[in-house]
């Protein structure tokens, strides 16, 4: 994304119902979108409609997680069901 514009269109970014995380970023690239999305074709659909609404806008790598196994100290299922809690103690220090 050009940098000028990453004030006006990252909170656009951020406000799309699939978007997880939204962050302007340092190094090669200066903006990460994470999505979640029901299918492989949704992310092409997303992709789509992006360059079509932000044609500057540039993808230049993608990554997929098929399955997500723990949320929010939820263990899931193979149906994205939560089967049991894992404690969370965000007050801890690591060791």
């Amino acid at each position: 994304m050009p940098p000028h514009r990453l004030d006006e269109i990252g909170p656009q970014l951020a406000r799309l119902p699939e978007a997880r995380l939204c962050a302007a970023v340092t190094g090669p690239h200066n903006l990460i979108l994470s999505v979640w999305l029901r299918s492989l074709a949704d992310g092409q659909r997303l992709e789509a409609a992006l360059a079509r609404t932000y044609p500057d806008l540039q993808i230049v790598e993608r990554r997929v997680s098929l399955r997500t196994v723990k949320r929010m100290g939820r263990v899931l299922d193979a149906h994205g069901r939560s089967v049991r809690a894992v404690p969370m103690d965000i007050w801890r220090v690591p060791v």
